[in-house]
């Protein structure tokens, strides 16, 4: 008899806001996919966070290939024009009362990790480098 109660604990591991979440981000990833704007090409989502009463979903996005090419006012503008499209998909596909608003935000974490790589990289000299760049005993 106890088998059943797993079973139910199992499925409620994970908290509502938390399965939305994850819904939500397959939706704006797989619709972002579907657009066909060249603009949203290499936009990856990289998480969303949905609030507890679950009036938004903040989607966070990474798009290093536009941001390398100064091309990041055109994913930012892409991503509003398509914003009320892709939230017609979320509204369809979670049924709830209520379903959260979602809005864009750039996902800064990776474009801080490589700044952060860069400037050690810089830094860190290979070992038996002097300063002027000759290896020891040259």
């Amino acid at each position: 008899m106890g088998r059943p109660k797993q079973r139910a604990q199992a499925r409620h591991q994970y908290n509502r806001t938390d399965r939305i979440s994850e819904t939500v981000r397959e939706i704006v990833a797989t619709e972002l996919e579907r657009i066909g704007d060249e603009r949203v090409d290499m936009v990856t989502v990289t998480n969303v966070v949905v609030d507890n009463d679950l009036a938004t979903a903040k989607v966070y996005y990474s798009a290093l290939t536009a941001e390398s090419e100064d091309r990041l006012d055109d994913v930012v503008e892409a991503l509003e024009e398509v914003r009320w499209r892709i939230q017609k998909v979320v509204n369809a596909a979670i049924r709830a009362r209520k379903t959260p608003q979602i809005s864009f935000h750039p996902d800064d974490v990776l474009t801080a990790a490589l700044r952060i790589d860069d400037i050690i990289a810089e830094r860190v000299q290979p070992a038996g480098a002097s300063a002027d760049g000759d290896l020891d005993g040259d």
